[in-house]
């Protein structure tokens, strides 16, 4: 418990939380807010190519790398290596089931990862990992090992169960690269901040639309050495 509580193990105070998301910056939540407002209906084709496209140039990923010169523009995906359709084709069919799974579920998408039962968390989390299994390889580069983009491809189809993780939250914060156990430790650790503080943590985003990781990004962000 270390994103959502202080050093003495206490639960941050909502305030803080809501100063946090509203002092991260508007790219960010204007970014977020499209990927999960144009993802409302579900996952098909053209959704995972803008929602990919839309979100890495805002996360810096297109400067280098696999994704180098991936945009949104002028309502079209820009994927000129074919990074984003590589993507597509080895883990869209999975998306789309995990996210059928969660509509099955019929919970606020918000707060859905936190809302269904503990079983159900250890399903979307072990199908999580298969697929940014899948992706690590696809988004390996000459100066890149893939984790980030791969958990930020997840993010930007999948943002309410899904966690971006930048090179020093995977060193220095998680300290892990079993992307499974970071989603369990997200679930675990904002559904202890709520039973503790009595609040929702969706509540403490000034911004709509949200969901509860994007929420645990900004703080994880914060909680960064």
């Amino acid at each position: 418990m270390r994103i959502l509580f202080n050093e003495r193990g206490k639960p941050l105070e909502p305030k803080s939380i809501r100063k946090s998301i509203a002092t991260f910056g508007s790219s960010y939540n204007r970014t977020v807010g499209a990927i999960i407002e144009n993802s409302g209906s579900g996952i098909n084709r053209k959704v995972f190519y803008q929602n990919v496209a839309t979100l890495m140039p805002n996360f810096k990923m297109t400067r280098q790398g696999p994704f180098k010169g991936v945009n949104y523009f002028d309502g079209k995906a820009v994927d000129p290596k074919g990074q984003i359709s590589v993507c597509w084709q080895e883990v869209g069919e999975k998306v789309i089931e995990l996210r059928n799974f969660l509509d099955a579920k019929k919970k606020d998408r918000a707060r859905v990862i936190i809302e269904i039962p503990h079983a159900e968390q250890e399903k979307v989390a072990s199908e999580l990992w298969q697929i940014f299994k899948k992706l690590v390889s696809l988004c390996m580069g000459k100066n890149t090992l893939g984790l980030v983009a791969a958990s930020k491809v997840l993010f930007a189809v999948l943002p309410e169960v899904a966690l971006p993780v930048d090179n020093t939250q995977w060193r220095a914060v998680f300290k892990t690269i079993d992307y499974g156990d970071i989603v369990r430790q997200m679930a675990a650790e904002m559904t202890e901040w709520e039973k503790r503080r009595k609040t929702k943590l969706d509540s403490c985003d000034p911004f709509r639309p949200t969901t509860l990781p994007s929420i645990y990004n900004v703080m994880a962000m914060r909680a960064r050495p």
